[in-house]
């Protein structure tokens, strides 16, 4: 048996009284072990020829993380907070467009993790636990995880491995998404045993290749923090901090450690790339520090302890930056349903940059928490007009709309913005409910339907499907439509073969 798998059922054992934890692990194990058998077998191996033609092409990479990232959503809880994910995007987006990638097609997602990880896969998929903003000191730290990852895809480092070991990279990508899933839903020594196991094994198979990889991908990363205007000397420090946390961890390293093991040799080996580069002082990005800022308040097990601290800090004016004190502060009471504080302390803020967007934004979905939707239409109508279509302004005035009774309106903001992002889920759920108080069922269904399949719920989807075809019987168009969705995604469940 293989050790992944093995590692599938100490984690099943570890898990045995928890029936949420025993689903998701069950159908863990079963598709490990469907992938095991189809790579087992010789005639269930793709038939790639010669060593030129080995390698996959980028369309069925694509194919492969798309596929891949709708059964992690279905295993594994991720994070929809529009202004996280609006700043991770611009940042991963900065780094691509400096990076090695020729059509950098990114598709982010961030897991609800509070433990230090991050991931790459085939197809342009790049994973980032929430975790990596409460540990990295910097945005460049934050930007050095992410460049390397984005070196694994432009190098093209699954297809070499198909290349290199056909089976074991397979293997370990299906590995992958069993472990990571683990590691976000179970966590503890559940999820540490089974991502263990798996690298353990992967490196196992592939120790030489694996390590070359990951020099190659430092290597390109502080290419391409130094293109992107970041100091090149984050990734090495962002290491060694890494390396040095290992000495109170215990048996229990940060995850990101056991999927990209980090050496003194390795670190020694990025600080010599960067001793001839240009010194460049850590960015001061306000943005970085309030997305940390908003994390640490979201995880944080007692608020109430938490405002209280944050208040002291600011009368005592006992903390090094009292802005982002300031925002922290309105977030947590936000989070405790004291609205009236939080506006008071967004308003603040506000008056010394009243066109930041982040408070804006901020503003917005307090007001819609505390009911007063007619207040954040009138922000975020005029804010929409200095930034139109602006992710997170947008998703809170679609909102505000719909809790307002104007979900028409609403329906309108909310597809103009799925053209732009058609595969992120919460847009589809949102467009749902517009829907339904518009009273569309055949929407309500197909907006469901999309949201289903790409949360990994593809049986779900159909069926919500062929309910928007009943509803439409007298719509022809409209039918013929949703019957060549419905085949589409009926094909998708081909897309994780090779």
């Amino acid at each position: 048996m293989p050790s992944w798998i093995y590692a599938l059922l100490v984690a099943f054992k570890m898990n045995k009284t928890n029936t949420r934890h025993l689903t998701i692990l069950s159908y863990l194990l079963f598709f490990a072990l469907v992938s095991t058998n189809a790579i087992g077998s010789s005639s269930g191996l793709p038939q790639l020829g010669d060593a030129t033609s080995a390698i996959i092409s980028p369309e069925k990479e694509r194919s492969l993380g798309k596929a891949w990232l709708r059964q992690l959503r279905a295993q594994a809880p991720t994070i929809a907070d529009p202004l996280l994910t609006s700043y991770m995007e611009h940042l991963v987006y900065l780094l691509a467009s400096n990076s090695e990638l020729t059509e950098p097609k990114i598709e982010l997602v961030i897991l609800n993790s509070s433990q230090i990880n991050a991931f790459a896969v085939p197809g342009g998929i790049i994973g980032l636990n929430a975790g990596l903003l409460l540990y990295a000191r910097s945005e460049d730290e934050l930007a050095a995880v992410i460049a390397h990852e984005l070196a694994h895809l432009s190098q093209r480092h699954f297809a070499r491995g198909l290349d290199f070991s056909q089976r074991s990279s397979w293997t370990n990508l299906a590995a992958l998404l069993a472990s990571v899933a683990i590691m976000a839903t179970a966590g503890g020594e559940a999820g540490i045993a089974a991502l263990a196991t798996t690298q353990a094994a992967a490196i196992d198979q592939q120790l030489k290749f694996s390590r070359h990889n990951e020099r190659e991908a430092d290597r390109i990363g502080v290419q391409t923090l130094s293109r992107s205007g970041l100091s090149p000397h984050a990734m090495p420090n962002f290491f060694e901090q890494l390396l040095k946390s290992t000495r109170y961890s215990g048996d229990h390293p940060p995850g990101f450690l056991l999927t990209h093991p980090v050496t003194q040799e390795r670190i020694s080996d990025a600080r010599n790339r960067v001793q001839h580069l240009p010194s460049k002082p850590h960015s001061q990005n306000l943005d970085f520090f309030l997305m940390k800022m908003r994390t640490n308040v979201e995880y944080a097990r007692d608020k109430v302890s938490l405002i209280k601290e944050l208040t002291d800090n600011l009368a005592r004016n006992s903390t090094s930056n009292t802005e982002v004190t300031r925002y922290a502060l309105a977030n947590a009471l936000q989070e405790t349903n004291r609205f009236d504080d939080a506006l008071t302390n967004i308003d603040m803020l506000l008056k010394k940059r009243p066109e930041n967007l982040i408070y804006l934004t901020t503003k917005a979905e307090i007001l819609n928490d505390a009911g007063r939707y007619t207040e954040t239409q009138q922000l975020t109508e005029l804010a929409l007009k200095i930034t139109p279509d602006n992710f997170p302004l947008s998703l809170a005035y679609a909102e505000a709309l719909v809790r307002n009774k104007q979900p028409q309106k609403a329906a309108i903001i909310l597809k103009r913005q799925i053209t732009n992002k058609p595969d992120t889920p919460y847009l589809w759920y949102k467009l749902s409910e517009a829907y339904g108080k518009i009273g569309d069922i055949a929407g309500v269904h197909e907006s469901r339907a999309e949201y289903l399949f790409q949360a990994g719920r593809t049986s779900k989807a159909l069926e919500q499907i062929r309910y928007a075809i009943a509803a439409s019987k007298e719509n022809f168009v409209q039918q013929s439509k949703l019957k060549k969705r419905m085949q589409e995604i009926k094909d998708s469940r081909k897309d994780l073969n090779l």
